[in-house]
């Protein structure tokens, strides 16, 4: 395996586990938004983090993309 395919696989793994991350902070943000006394406080500091994952997820996919292109014979 080369270097490429293992910064591939890596870039690939850190999305996985980024993408399960703000699964799981929408399921919280959701379970917050339920409660009959929600804690704006508490829904905004998850709010903030669930958006600071979906940046993070958009920069590895942009470089994903990148090494993509990349690798094509050109």
């Amino acid at each position: 395996m080369s270097l490429s395919d293992r910064t591939h696989a890596a870039i690939a793994a850190r999305i996985a586990a980024l993408r399960a991350r703000h699964r799981d902070l929408d399921a919280r943000v959701e379970q917050e938004q339920k409660r009959a006394w929600r804690d704006m406080s508490v829904l905004q500091r998850l709010k903030r983090r669930r958006l600071r994952l979906k940046d993070e997820l958009g920069r590895y996919e942009g470089l994903l993309r990148t090494l993509a292109r990349r690798r094509l014979p050109g």
